[in-house]
């Protein structure tokens, strides 16, 4: 599997859709501690939050 070029996406786990639809079934068999990132592979989930946190975090002058 290659990495992605950005560091702070998470990376997708083989198998493709089937691959996916089995990875989300065990994570609801073993309550998310076999594969608890498998809703957020591929998403780059630091420019989600940069996108939606506003100016919350912003320095103050």
């Amino acid at each position: 599997m290659e990495q992605p070029l950005n560091p702070n996406i998470v990376p997708r786990g083989p198998g493709g859709l089937p691959g996916r639809i089995f990875r989300v079934i065990v994570m609801l068999c073993t309550g998310g501690m076999v594969y608890p990132n498998v809703f957020v592979e591929g998403m780059d989930c630091t420019a989600i939050q940069a996108k939606t946190q506003g100016t919350l975090y912003d320095k103050k002058n």
